[in-house]
């Protein structure tokens, strides 16, 4: 049985009913690598719309489906500080914790993380005759143990006028973002959220809930290029 401070513990419930600078030379092809699965997932459908899902590799797909929390033009606060609010647009972040850095830091479980951000326009249709917008996120982890882990869901602005919250639906959880001092870096926290469900793989009937351990809790990401950063279609 994990200890409480592990930052991995598997939970047999769904997913879906859903400070050192990165190496962005090397963090494109850590972070979002293809994970090879056996079986596409189906894709879940909400009853306003379904949502494509997040490709983790050629012919395989994790289904992520919205929360449903579409976001009104012009109420998208500090989001759109972060990433404006354009059909097509993202922005991506990612680090590679290096050998020096894990073995000062041994409780350490995550070796490597990214993190993508889209803003996507729907098609209009009668609930929503101008189309529904909605901010999507992809979160990726890979551990010291070597699993590749994955999650997704809706972003809002946060009450507080500063951060942005990144949720994953049916009480999966969720993080929270917010740009960093240096432009660039965006601050990723676990530790104020307590834990967001995550799959290891195609099969979404159980879950791992990534929870803020010892030196766990917040992590400072680096942009990478726009030309590495993939469209909102092919998560």
């Amino acid at each position: 049985m994990r200890e409480a401070n592990d930052p991995l513990r598997r939970d047999g419930g769904p997913i879906g009913c859903l400070a050192d600078a990165a190496r962005p030379d090397i963090v494109r092809e850590a972070i979002f690598a293809p994970v090879s699965c056996s079986a596409i997932v189906e894709k879940r459908s909400m009853i306003l719309r379904s949502v494509a899902a997040f490709t983790l590799s050629a012919g395989c797909s994790l289904a992520f489906s919205a929360l449903a929390q579409p976001i009104e033009p012009g109420k998208e606060g500090q989001i759109a500080r972060l990433l404006p609010p354009e059909p097509g647009t993202r922005i991506c972040f990612a680090r590679q914790y290096d050998g020096a850095h894990l073995k000062a830091h041994p409780d350490q479980q995550v070796q490597s993380i990214g993190f993508s951000l889209a803003y996507h326009a729907h098609d209009p249709d009668e609930y929503y005759p101008k189309g529904q917008r909605n901010y999507y996120f992809e979160l990726r982890a890979k551990m010291r143990s070597g699993q590749e882990l994955a999650a997704g869901g809706e972003c809002v602005p946060a009450e507080d006028g500063k951060n942005i919250h990144c949720g994953v639906e049916c009480d999966g959880g969720a993080v929270l973002i917010r740009q960093a001092a240096k432009k660039g870096q965006l601050l990723v926290d676990l530790e104020a959220t307590g834990r967001i469900r995550m799959s290891d793989g195609c099969d979404d009937e159980s879950g791992i809930d990534l929870e803020p351990g010892i030196d766990d809790k917040t992590f400072l990401l680096s942009e990478i290029p726009a030309d590495r950063c993939p469209a909102y279609e092919d998560w």
